[in-house]
């Protein structure tokens, strides 16, 4: 009987096992999208949360100057990045307040108490290499945010699915060995235990070859940059050299406690005070979890703090500024109308005098150096604000407070000319910044808006002849070593994209506004028609008017340019250093879908 029964309901279990399964897998996706849905629901509220009651944190240093080999952890921590559960009293900062810790990535040099996030800051010279190892210590449980499979290639969901975490670092503006940049197909696994195609070698080589310059590191892992830099992974790399300390020596350029690595970032978080990334893409055939067009954080964070203030001396002070964010662009500028930002510096060193600037333009991956000077603003608080246009003026549209408030020290006022009335005359570079000559070609890119085959946006990189071009197609673009190219950037799309190479600094020549025929899908090559992707031709595009010259605030060297839509930028650049590199839209979103290209420079013909 017993036997009678147990045959019975295996011969059930065997005919409705499929059911079973199927069922059982839908509840799973039910359940974990009703579970996103609650967490959607249940974010913290940027509106509860304080403003300016915290101290702007400095990251820890990294002295680097006389070269060496530097062991750096790459690990997870729970910090605390200025977000309150508010106390019975009502107010904040009290002491019946409880602080909301946020787990992150962050980088750490070996022998730390922990890994920070954002990460200690370099601080090298000129012509003083080092090594650095890049130690993955992340937790084997997989990533920290909702990661798209789509997206990425099998080898890394493979890992993912192990709980290993793909990961590779890029020295973003570093003039760098190919084997040494971080390109996105060089990753490691913990402990190396499965590495990326393109791997080459464990310590990574700095040569700090260039000019003195605003340099920052961070993850570029294929198709997740977004989620790693998002987690926490970026720091900054101040590259020195003989001008800039002799600038600095002469009391022209404000240094030590008067100098400030910043870093502007937005971000959202649940109720608890964990990040937070959507993981749905508004289209309902697409995958789950979907990339998104674009990323907008209520919260503004400022080297990794909700918001906060910092306390200044009446004098000049000097700010590296960073736009770390995934999408947002930034348009700061001063609550007074009387403050202005100096621009000493773009990306890639120093300009050849400051620039007076009411309103600093920032996309995502750009850098200013610029000078402030609080003389004779005793007493008074000021809010570096955001005017972007998709800002909230009460929340992303205020960066951070400056109070005015710390006595003036021994250490003498730095010299550099804030006076307009003399057209701000500091010479900040011994030599002039000319273009150099091109000796090589003249190349003609293009940035498609295009769709994938689940309707999500797909925004790509092609050229005029080849139309667009997905990351994995042939590399088309191929520098011969030691020659300088012009790079032709026409924009087809309907946003602008902040562009950035590796590998070189560039100036921009001059931009121009162009018009096309609209850019249809046209049938492809057979591997594009079996995949069901489309390709875009930019067609009968006539340039309109004359060429526009940068702005002052743009004419040093660069590594990123932005191309607003319906304009050709010219940049000038050369290739001098043999291997693969990439070139892509900084804006993460765009970059991990699939704007993003590699290119070669070659050693023959």
């Amino acid at each position: 009987m017993t036997r009678l029964f147990l045959s019975k309901w295996r011969g059930y279990f065997k005919l409705y096992l499929p059911f079973v399964f199927i069922v059982a897998v839908l509840a799973g996706i039910i359940f974990s999208r009703l579970s996103v849905t609650i967490a959607a629901d249940s974010l913290l509220d940027p509106r509860t949360q304080p403003k300016f009651i915290n101290s702007l944190p400095s990251p820890a240093k990294i002295d680097a100057r006389n070269g060496g080999h530097f062991n750096v952890e790459i690990g997870e921590t729970k910090q605390w990045l200025g977000l309150y559960n508010l106390g019975a009293d009502g107010i904040y900062g009290t002491d019946d307040d409880s602080r909301l810790n946020t787990t992150v990535w962050g980088y750490g040099l070996q022998g730390q108490k922990s890994v920070t996030y954002p990460g200690s800051t370099f601080v090298a010279q000129k012509n003083v290499p080092i090594e650095v190892l890049w130690n993955n210590k992340l937790p084997k449980s997989g990533h920290l945010l909702p990661v798209d499979k789509s997206i990425i290639p099998k080898s890394i969901e493979n890992a993912l699915q192990k709980g290993l975490v793909p990961i590779v670092t890029h020295l973003h503006g570093g003039h760098t060995e190919w084997t040494s940049d971080g390109f996105s197909e060089a990753w490691f696994t913990q402990d190396f235990s499965q590495t990326g195609t393109s791997w080459a070698k464990k310590n990574y080589s700095y040569a700090n070859d260039t000019q003195a310059a605003t340099l920052w590191y961070h993850d570029h892992i294929l198709g997740n940059s977004r989620l790693s830099l998002y987690a926490g992974l970026a720091g900054f790399y101040l590259l020195r050299d003989n001008n800039e300390i002799n600038l600095i020596d002469r009391n022209i350029l404000p240094s030590g406690d008067h100098e400030k690595e910043i870093i502007i970032q937005d971000r959202d978080f649940t109720v608890d005070g964990q990040l937070y990334y959507p993981s749905d893409s508004n289209y309902p055939n697409a995958p789950y979890p979907s990339v998104k067009p674009n990323f907008y954080g209520d919260f503004i964070l400022v080297n990794g703090m909700a918001w906060p203030k910092l306390a200044v001396e009446p004098r000049k002070y000097r700010l590296r500024l960073a736009n770390g964010s995934n999408s947002r662009f930034y348009n700061l500028n001063f609550n007074d109308s009387k403050e202005k930002f100096y621009e000493i510096g773009t990306e890639q060193g120093l300009l050849e005098k400051p620039v007076a600037l009411e309103n600093l333009v920032l996309a995502p991956g750009e850098r200013a150096d610029v000078i402030v000077d609080f003389t004779g603003d005793s007493g008074k608080e000021l809010i570096i604000r955001n005017f972007d246009d998709k800002a909230d003026p009460n929340l992303t549209g205020q960066i951070m407070k400056i109070t005015v408030d710390k006595p003036l020290s021994t250490v003498p006022n730095a010299t550099v000319d804030t006076n307009e009335s003399d057209g701000l005359t500091t010479q900040l570079r011994p030599d002039k910044i000319i273009p150099p000559a091109q000796t090589g070609l003249t190349r003609k890119l293009v940035l498609f808006e295009n769709s994938d085959e689940y309707g999500r946006k797909l925004l790509e990189l092609g050229t005029l002849a080849d139309g667009s071009l997905r990351y994995d197609d042939p590399i088309t673009e191929k520098p011969k070593l030691g020659t300088t190219e012009v790079w032709e950037l026409y924009n087809a799309t309907q946003e602008p994209h902040p562009i950035h190479l590796h590998l070189v600094s560039f100036l921009i020549l001059n931009r121009q506004n162009f018009a096309s025929s609209p850019v249809p899908a046209m049938p492809t090559a057979v591997n594009y028609a079996a995949s069901g992707k489309s390709k875009l031709f930019l067609q009968n595009a006539v340039l309109i008017g004359n060429p526009e010259p940068p702005r002052l605030s743009e004419k040093g060297w660069k590594d990123t340019v932005v191309v607003n839509p319906g304009e050709v930028a010219r940049i000038i650049a050369t290739f001098d250093k043999p291997g693969y590199y990439l070139w892509h839209c900084h804006i993460l979103e765009h970059e991990d879908f699939d704007m993003m290209r590699p290119f070669e420079v070659v050693t023959t013909p």
